[in-house]
């Protein structure tokens, strides 16, 4: 009789003790039922559906407001060229723009004819070839973007021809010398704040996925 009364102590320890360690249903677990249902819901292709198709072009409104004209300019331009991204768009100028700029100070003027219009390039190349003259040699690092915006957006639906306005906010560091490695201007510890307002333009029809540089604000 002792022994069926310490087993049976013993018993209700343990399951005091699993109780502890494992918890207990409190109501609000599902039961197998309940997730089954649940799932079912997620996987129905037909609720999915319907909300891809209530979600907004973020490749857009990421960059430019919600039923402003950049938004409509930007729609016209994807639903003529479906490989055309917004996204992809600006992260070309971006690598664009440092290309662009290093090449300038540098004085690289091969590499900024294939990314200028001819109108452009003749205005880079002659205070390139200023600088040249009077003996100066500029050296300049890109340090970094500090901001990158769409001002504005234009695609003409009868030359297909595209025009994107944006603002650039870099910082670099430029320094000047003149043919003897004196240092004229500048200091390669100094970074300085620059600010560009740039037009790229394309034709849509063609397929090179090259935007060029038509104008400087």
């Amino acid at each position: 009789m002792l022994q069926i009364f310490i087993l049976a102590a013993v018993a209700i320890f343990l399951f005091w003790r699993l109780r502890a360690v494992l918890g207990s249903r409190d109501g609000f677990e599902k039961t197998l039922k309940e997730i089954k249902e649940s799932s079912d819901v997620v996987s129905n292709p037909k609720v999915m559906d319907e909300t891809k198709n209530d979600s907004p072009d973020d490749d857009i409104f990421d960059y430019v407001e919600e039923n402003s004209k950049n938004a409509e300019v930007f729609k016209k331009m994807k639903e003529f060229d479906s490989d055309f991204s917004v996204n992809k768009f600006v992260s070309g100028a971006k690598m664009a723009y440092e290309i662009i700029l290093m090449a300038f100070e540098r004085g690289d003027t091969e590499k900024l004819r294939t990314l200028l219009e001819k109108k452009v390039l003749t205005s880079f190349k002659s205070v390139i070839d200023k600088r040249k003259k009077d003996g100066f040699i500029v050296d300049a690092k890109f340090i970094g973007m500090r901001d990158i915006r769409i001002i504005n957006a234009s695609f003409s639906q009868k030359t297909k021809i595209a025009d994107v306005t944006l603002s650039f906010k870099s910082e670099i560091t430029t320094v000047v010398k003149d043919s003897k490695g004196t240092i004229i201007e500048g200091h390669p510890d100094e970074i300085k704040k620059q600010k560009d307002t740039w037009v790229f333009t394309k034709n849509l029809s063609e397929k090179s996925p090259i935007w060029f540089l038509k104008s400087t604000l």
